[in-house]
């Protein structure tokens, strides 16, 4: 995902208020003896390279330190943190007009918005950082965590607070500062509050999750609900996103069907000044008797306009937010054991409009604590499709933990 040079970003005294927080919480407790903190984490090169007609190939190579902290403070009371050392080498400026239909590109130009976005030459960050304290069946977290929902694979449409890469959407993401209080029950039952505070109470963010299993049919079910600040809508007029209230109310079913997993994750999403819209994954996967993994996936989105040609401003919410273009796509995947230490894998994502996009990947453990990960695409079918045609890109990632 691209982020948008032209995103408003503004500090906000109430997220650092709880960082400080949990730091205060972790030095009060005391000195922490080398026996109760544990480090661990890893180093990791990724090397991409992108190939379009118009720019020729591309390369950027990234390195990345992780160190991961963990320690039981006092009964009860837990630390879990992480910090990014990212240091980015090679094409951190790219020109977004070969990723984008000529008519889109052309507009871009007329309207004389920007046509390159940079990427940062190093970041230096935490990535999460809280303190868990447990009661029996109360946990309440403070600090930068995860908020991940939802069981889809590809596109997660009741996770309001994350966005996932498409090409790779199980890559970590990094936390939210946030509030969070569950409280669990019996088998899969769960009730989860959270409070995303930003400058004042009406611009944080608020969402909940009632989850629970009937064993009668043998599906878990949740239901969501999120009151958030939105950034993922560009004005089609300024070409900038714009911020407005963003209420939803969502469903997660996930059980067997005919002898298939199968799951269903949605919501209803009503704007601030856009126009409400509808967003739902229905999914199948299966097993076969050699452990070939089956996967097969339907997105629906009402968001973006839902024929060619696309606006302009939804190829830019694409492009800086992850948004789907179109009426969504449907997808196909298989995963197989090539060896006892290698994993292949292929991801067919195909639109309506006729455009096609293909995601193949290889994993493999190279030696003890060090994985290989190659993965990429490439886009076939129409020009002004969802998935534009002629855009390759290969990523060869290289990992060691300690």
């Amino acid at each position: 995902m691209i982020r948008s040079p032209t995103r408003e970003r503004t500090s906000s005294t109430w997220r650092d208020s709880i960082t400080v927080m949990v730091l205060a919480g972790l030095i009060s407790a005391g000195p922490v003896s080398a026996q109760t903190l544990d480090i661990s984490g890893y180093f990791e090169n990724t090397l991409q390279i992108d190939y379009t007609a118009q720019t020729k190939e591309q390369l950027l190579n990234a390195a990345k330190l992780r160190l991961d902290f963990s320690s039981s403070v006092s009964n009860g009371l837990e630390f879990t943190g992480n910090i990014n050392f990212i240091v980015n080498v090679g094409a951190i400026e790219r020109d977004i007009r070969p990723y984008l239909p000529d008519a889109a590109a052309l507009a871009l130009e007329s309207a004389g918005a920007a046509t390159t976005y940079s990427l940062s030459g190093s970041r230096t960050f935490l990535d999460n950082a809280y303190l868990t304290w447990l009661a029996g069946p109360v946990r309440l977290r403070l600090g930068k965590q995860q908020l991940s929902w939802g069981p889809a694979y590809s596109y997660n449409p009741t996770d309001l607070f994350h966005r996932k890469n498409l090409l790779d959407p199980t890559y970590e993401k990094e936390g939210v500062t946030a509030i969070r209080t569950d409280y669990r029950w019996g088998v899969g039952g769960q009730l989860s509050v959270i409070a995303v505070p930003n400058e004042d109470f009406a611009s944080s963010g608020y969402a909940a999750r009632f989850a629970t299993h009937i064993e009668s049919i043998g599906y878990d079910i949740a239901v969501t609900a999120h009151r958030v600040q939105d950034s993922t809508a560009i004005d089609p007029t300024t070409l900038r996103s714009t911020m407005q209230r963003r209420s939803a109310l969502g469903v997660e079913l996930s059980g067997e069907l005919l002898g298939l997993g199968a799951w269903l994750e949605g919501n209803y999403n009503w704007m601030q000044h856009d126009s409400d819209f509808t967003r739902f994954v229905l999914g199948i996967d299966y097993t076969l008797t050699d452990g070939t993994y089956l996967l097969a996936e339907a997105l629906y989105s009402g968001r973006s306009q839902l024929d060619r040609p696309y606006a302009l401003g939804d190829w830019l919410a694409n492009l800086y937010f992850g948004e789907p273009i179109g009426t969504g796509w449907i997808m196909a995947g298989i995963r197989r054991d090539i060896s006892e230490l290698t994993l292949a894998s292929v991801y067919l994502f195909a639109t309506p409009d006729g455009s096609l996009l293909v995601n193949p990947r290889v994993d493999t453990s190279v030696a003890q604590n060090a994985d290989l990960v190659l993965f990429g695409a490439f886009t076939l079918g129409r020009e002004d499709g969802a998935f534009p045609s002629g855009l390759y890109s290969l990523l060869c990632r290289a990992s060691v933990y300690f």
